[in-house]
């Protein structure tokens, strides 16, 4: 974007500790840091889309489904936020410009914000010990959830076999029957389980 735009320093000063990185901080937060939400609103409106107007800058709304044809976006460089005034009725921070943009739900804003670092070159902050060691904790508890999900997906799935196996005469086949199909429907219960959570349902 043009130099006039930027509002922070691109090579923090080392003597400078409230800017010598963020390491230590969450992702969230170092978006937050090292993306001004100017920067962020230049990019989605494309060149020459923004123009300052007093001491802020306008632009038509760049948010999907937003096709007003008045320049009711507008960003305050001063409190490094940005509001639309039109349809959209909503505004905050470079993480919720970038989630309104690019499509985060709620409970994906730090996906947001690693989307935002990663756009504009900056190093995404490590996640810190202690989550890895909670994730450890955790792990157990999760595989035992898991299990319960596929165990009740398993039984959901032998449902549409009871008129099949009420055709089986013989009580002796008719369990026989029954006892593989219930076996091997567990992994397909297993896959859908899986699917169930890269859908985040």
């Amino acid at each position: 974007m043009a130099e006039r735009y930027h509002t922070q320093d691109r090579n923090p000063s080392p003597d400078r500790p409230e800017r010598r990185g963020v390491s230590r901080k969450t992702v969230i937060e170092a978006a937050k840091v090292a993306v001004p939400v100017i920067d962020l609103a230049d990019l989605l409106c494309g060149p020459g889309g923004l123009r300052k107007v007093g001491n802020r800058w306008v632009c038509r709304c760049p948010l999907p489904g937003h096709d007003e044809r008045t320049a009711s976006f507008t960003v305050f460089p001063e409190t490094n936020s940005w509001y639309c005034l039109g349809l959209c009725q909503r505004g905050g921070d470079v993480v919720d410009l970038a989630a309104a943009a690019w499509g985060y739900g709620d409970g994906e804003m730090a996906m947001a914000a690693a989307h935002v670092l990663h756009e504009f070159g900056h190093e995404i902050p490590p996640r810190p010990a202690s989550w890895f060691a909670k994730q450890g904790r955790q792990q157990g508890m999760r595989k035992a959830l898991d299990e319960v999900k596929a165990r009740t997906v398993q039984r959901r799935l032998f449902r549409f076999f009871e008129s099949y196996l009420s055709c089986r005469k013989d009580p002796e086949v008719r369990l026989a029957e029954a006892n593989t199909i219930y076996a091997e429907l567990y992994p397909i219960a297993c896959m859908v389980v899986a699917q169930m959570e890269e859908k985040g349902t």
